[in-house]
């Protein structure tokens, strides 16, 4: 709450000396002012142009040349402007200053803008203040001063913008200042680190991590598929490191999966974001490699099958060597079905064929040695499946 009264100027027959009050909601507010250029014919207390008469809650009175206005139990209705205007033989003069400063809440990123006004008065200055500390127009701040009023701009500002401003408006007959303060706040924000959506093998752990960023306290929920995490079985843990909020899922089952969302609030606000877990099992092979017979020019014929094709993939190798796809050798992958197939067959294609499938929960292997010979079929055939 602000409540003042000042005097930026002053006619020769009354000087007028008054100070800002600032007080919280329930207290007493009191204000004095003192006048020369005795004797007076009147003295006059107005708020926002109303004037002020003695009540339970507001209180007059004069000592000499010392007039004070008294407001017990002051509320939201009391702020504004209070003038007091004294009157003698030779006329009348009355100070009174108007604040516009009002205590601010914002978000980081949002922008913030104070503003103040003051009574028409000559070759009135400006300057502002962050907790008694000048400040500059810059990169973050944009200060604009006309005649009677001035306004200050926050551009993007952060959590250590938050504090108290001041305005300070000056002449040459005096200065006064009026403060507010500056709340920035952080809306809680979440987001999932590092992936979108996670695939995971069964039997192994899944540490699913939320990043948050916002004002404490924050209170955060897990969920998946929009219900809350089952408390049974206690294979779901939850446990924060600072900002970083993680669940542990142990011994992964098919069950698991599903979409899991963070969901995070605090004073400010609501944030989520969620991430799909995708449950699944290595490749096996259920059909391994098996005998080949092939002669120079002749077709050569190599498959296998395994159970799981979610996000395999199939590499061939010959004698440690890759083999890729060409004109005269075809490699394919589907319907969990793998093949490779040479056109013609020549003495440099006998070795010993690798078959690896492979994805994000594990690999297993499948092999064959061949031997190639003119016109004579496969000698020293040896197959063995490994996993």
């Amino acid at each position: 709450l602000y409540m003042s009264t000042r005097s930026l100027c002053s006619r020769s027959l009354v000087i007028a000396t008054c100070h800002d009050v600032r007080v919280k909601n329930g207290e007493m507010a009191e204000f004095n002012c003192s006048f020369e250029g005795q004797p007076f014919t009147g003295v006059v207390w107005d708020h926002n142009g109303q004037s002020l008469a003695d009540t339970e809650r507001v209180r007059r009175s004069q000592s000499g040349g010392l007039f004070s206005l008294v407001i017990q139990s002051v509320g939201v209705v009391d702020q504004g402007v209070y003038r007091c205007t004294a009157t003698n033989q030779h006329g009348q003069n009355s100070s009174s200053a108007q604040h516009r400063i009002v205590p601010m809440e914002i978000n980081i990123g949002n922008s913030a803008k104070f503003e103040c006004e003051t009574e028409d008065a000559p070759n009135v200055s400006f300057k502002w203040y962050k907790d008694g500390q000048s400040i500059k127009e810059g990169d973050k701040y944009r200060i604009i001063s006309r005649f009677r009023t001035s306004s200050l701009e926050l551009l993007a500002p952060t959590k250590e913008d938050s504090g108290e401003y001041t305005c300070k408006a000056s002449n040459q007959h005096g200065s006064d200042e009026c403060s507010a303060s500056l709340s920035v706040t952080g809306k809680s924000d979440a987001c999932f680190f590092p992936l979108r959506w996670l695939s995971l093998g069964l039997l192994l752990v899944a540490m699913i991590q939320c990043v948050i960023t916002g004002s404490a306290p924050l209170n955060v929920v897990w969920l998946k598929d929009n219900q809350d995490l089952p408390k049974v079985p206690a294979q779901y843990q939850t446990f924060c490191e600072k900002n970083k909020h993680n669940l542990e899922i142990t011994t992964l089952e098919a069950a698991d999966r599903g979409l899991y969302v963070c969901k995070v609030s605090n004073n400010v606000g609501t944030a989520e974001c969620s991430m799909e877990l995708r449950v699944i099992d290595k490749p096996n092979f259920v059909k391994p490699l098996g005998p080949v017979a092939a002669v120079v020019g002749a077709p050569l014929h190599l498959e296998c099958q395994v159970d799981e094709d979610t996000g395999v993939n199939v590499t061939w190798t010959r004698d440690g060597r890759k083999v890729h796809q060409s004109p005269d050798c075809k490699l394919s992958f589907e319907d969990k079905t793998v093949t490779l197939d040479i056109i013609k067959t020549t003495l440099k294609d006998c070795g010993n064929f690798v078959c690896t499938v492979a994805n994000e929960a594990g690999s297993a292997t499948c092999s064959t040695s061949v031997k190639v010979q003119g016109k004579s079929c496969l000698l020293d055939f040896h197959e063995y499946c490994s996993i």
